[in-house]
């Protein structure tokens, strides 16, 4: 599989000393405080990319055909598609470190790896 092209935009990544869990609903909410600071808003559209063994949740346009398009709901929340839970094998109260991209000013980049 070739190599996401997140890896181009992100040198590293920062720990945020933040965790979230997926919920029974197969979501999981992303910390106000996180999407405050990211500028993050409600119905933001984003893409998820599996990454290795984590989530790569990008606000930027991606030009590779394996990502899927979602949103930011109105509580912060973003619904893991089953394609991803699957893949990772993820269960509801599966819970995530979140760490961001060192270029967080061109555009909202964080990855969620699993606890």
């Amino acid at each position: 599989m070739a190599t996401s092209s997140f890896t181009q935009y992100s040198q590293a990544w920062v720990p945020t000393n933040l965790t979230c869990k997926m919920n029974k609903a197969f979501a999981i909410t992303i910390p106000k405080k996180l999407r405050t600071k990211l500028k993050l808003q409600k119905k933001s559209s984003i893409a998820l990319v599996i990454e290795r063994d984590s989530i790569i949740i990008s606000t930027e346009e991606i030009e590779q055909s394996l990502h899927i398009q979602s949103h930011i709901n109105n509580n912060g929340s973003l619904y893991l598609p089953k394609e991803i839970r699957n893949q990772l094998t993820i269960d509801p109260g599966t819970e995530f470190e979140i760490f961001t991209g060192t270029v967080p000013a061109q555009f909202c980049e964080l990855l969620l790896k699993r606890v």
